[in-house]
């Protein structure tokens, strides 16, 4: 599968930030967020670009940390499941 991320890029607090495009391949439907998250990162570090900074723990949905709003809504197939 083919998809494309907008995420919101921003060096630090006080430095102005946008939102940039990323297409992604290869993402299968079984993969959560943070693991699209993962291959999106591993091509940014091959082309000597910046990866996609967060947060993240456990990825168990146990500790919370991996807890992501996309499109506004809380993020996982259902309620009690990773992202």
């Amino acid at each position: 599968m083919k998809l494309t991320l907008k995420v919101w890029r921003q060096n630090g607090p006080n430095d102005k930030g946008k939102i940039v495009d990323y297409p992604v391949n290869d993402v299968s439907e079984d993969m959560s967020f943070l693991e699209m998250l993962d291959v999106l990162n591993e091509k940014l570090l091959g082309e000597g670009k910046d990866p996609v900074a967060f947060d993240h723990d456990c990825r168990e949905g146990i500790c919370g940390m991996c807890g992501i709003v996309i499109n506004g809504r809380p993020h996982g197939p259902r309620e009690a499941t990773t992202t």
